[in-house]
């Protein structure tokens, strides 16, 4: 299988009787239909090239640099696909994206410096964006798929979509069928300033739909919502730039992957963004310590790094010695870790083991590793006789609270199962238990403080834990805004909530974990009724605040 290379690639109440307005029904020009054919056989090189080409006028002015193929099981949709790469002198470069069966165009990015504008040139509006997208809707999608289409921007954007910050106007087609809007699918389109396709992006499930008929009434699934959906209440960082400070951390209220958010429109269950169903979650700490709280950061040297990596693991089970290889990470005004290994020393003949232990120079253990075993390992064999989710959750525990067991009053183990499907995955790949914890701060679950356990789910045995994130946020500082008698309570922050959102019948084809930490779509998309709006999260004082990703 081979694998891409090029930097540009992959990032990552209505009812059904109401018919929605479209901006495409009457939509003429050239039709696609030619290019996408029911041809099984995957095109060549040359194949894809040309159909590139015969859909992206522009490409004619770039030279192509690169083309690669990837197999579909790396693939967000499980299709394969055809990158190509382009660049012309002095004219930025282009990376596309083509499903390498039907030629169709899933992605097209345009990297470069945006044209200057004089100084009597205005910048776009809105509209002349949305022009601009529809004409170039007329090169990718057929007119039948321009048909199914929404107004533009008419609903938000879904996580499905994903895109590094670009400057222009954003423009969204979300597809309509039955008159129910399918949020997870459509078009995703960046225009620059200057009137050019900067991004474009392809979301389309093929295959049956549910069946709209079969749903409960809005006012039976509101009532459910009302009563079963729990967003979680933590610290989120409510800054708009990347840098972290400890002030701009509030206590809020906001839907996490595992919490219930969206009712099953034909069970009338709650199910998590996963689609699986939900309940409501446990956030407990495994244990009372607590470290004084401090604002100094210390920093230690390669030599003080390596004793406390060697105290780390006289905490674990047999002896082990220093094979006298290490190696740095960060440089100058970085963070530096450091990398250490040790061999086990078993005795009795048995085969000794080589562990990896990252300190970073604040003294805090990032990463225990056994024989470089991780979550993107490539070879496999079927797991027989595994151990349960359960008891790998226990082993990830136990080693946790082993290195890290002055500060188990501020640490969580996420409450989260896999489906018995997604398990049966795991060990007929052999891939490792992927177990998750978190940081509180003044007993509040952190946002974006996540680290991993990865336990190997024959054996029980924890092969890699990775814990980089635990400093990119203020953790420990009590000084930090907390719940108090004056702050909101889960029913007033759904209120709000509410308030700020549209209680509709939708279409949803959520992401699901996949092989190796592959991230994949699930089989079949589900019906249901959720809140639908703008990004945003509850503070506890009650105020509404926005979290849309990208500013104009």
């Amino acid at each position: 299988m081979l694998k891409r290379t090029s930097s540009w690639g992959l990032s990552l109440g209505v009812s059904s009787s109401i018919l929605m307005t479209t901006v495409f029904a009457s939509v003429g020009g050239e039709s696609l239909t030619s290019v996408v054919y029911a041809a099984e056989k995957t095109l060549s090189e040359k194949e894809a090239i040309a159909l590139a080409q015969k859909q992206l006028k522009n490409l004619g002015e770039y030279k192509l640099l690169s083309a690669e193929f990837v197999d579909g099981i790396e693939m967000l949709w499980g299709k394969s696909i055809w990158y190509t790469s382009w660049n012309k002198e002095n004219g930025g470069s282009i990376g596309v994206q083509q499903d390498a069966t039907s030629g169709e165009i899933w992605k097209y990015e345009y990297s470069g410096e945006e044209r200057e504008l004089d100084a009597n040139q205005k910048k776009l509006t809105e509209d002349q964006a949305f022009q601009v997208a529809t004409q170039f809707l007329k090169q990718v999608a057929t007119e039948e798929e321009r048909s199914r289409l929404s107004k533009p921007n008419e609903y938000p954007d879904s996580d499905i979509f994903y895109t590094r910050a670009k400057p222009g106007i954003d423009v969204n087609f979300t597809r309509i069928e039955n008159g129910i809007p399918f949020l997870e699918n459509g078009f995703r389109l960046i225009v620059g300033y200057d009137g050019e396709v900067i991004y474009f992006e392809r979301r389309w499930t093929e295959g049956k739909l549910p069946d709209a008929s079969k749903v409960i009434e809005i006012t039976e699934a509101e009532k459910k919502w009302d009563e079963g959906a729990i967003p979680s209440f933590l610290y989120k960082d409510t800054a708009s730039g990347s840098r972290k400070e400890p002030e701009s951390y509030l206590p809020a209220y906001e839907f996490q992957r595992e919490d219930p958010q969206f009712v099953d429109a034909i069970t009338g269950k709650m199910l998590d963004s996963y689609g699986q169903i939900s309940k409501e979650r446990k956030i407990q700490p495994l244990g009372k310590n607590v470290p004084p709280n401090s604002t100094e950061r210390k920093l230690i040297s390669k030599d003080e790094a390596q004793k406390i990596a060697e105290k780390h693991l006289e905490k674990l089970p047999g002896t082990y010695r220093s094979n006298g290889k290490s190696f740095e990470s960060g440089s100058g005004s970085q963070d530096k870790t450091w990398f250490f290994e040790f061999i086990s020393q078993p005795g009795n003949g048995k085969k000794s083991d080589t562990v990896k232990i990252g300190i970073d120079d604040s003294g805090y253990l990032i990463q225990y590793n056994v024989n470089q075993k991780s979550r993107f390992r490539e070879e496999s064999k079927k797991i027989e006789k595994g151990i349960t989710w359960e008891q790998a959750q226990e082993s990830a525990r136990k080693l946790v609270q082993t290195f890290y067991s002055d500060q188990l009053g501020e640490i969580y183990a996420v409450d989260y199962n896999p489906g018995e499907k997604r398990i049966k995955e795991i060990l007929k790949n052999d891939e490792p238990y992927e177990i998750e914890f978190g940081y509180l701060i003044n007993g509040i679950p952190e946002d974006d403080s996540i680290f991993q356990v990865d336990v190997d789910a024959e054996t029980g045995e924890v092969v890699d834990l990775y814990n980089h994130l635990y400093n990119d946020g203020p953790s420990g500082d009590s000084s930090l805004p907390q719940k108090n008698a004056d702050g909101i309570d889960l029913n007033t922050a759904k209120k709000v909530m509410k308030e700020n959102k549209k209680f509709m019948l939708t279409y949803f084809h959520p992401k699901v974990s996949g092989s190796y930490g592959r991230v994949k779509m699930l089989e079949h998309p589900l019906l249901v009724y959720r809140y639908v709006g703008e990004k945003g999260l509850v503070k506890a004082d009650g105020k509404w605040h926005s979290t849309k990703e990208r500013k104009q």
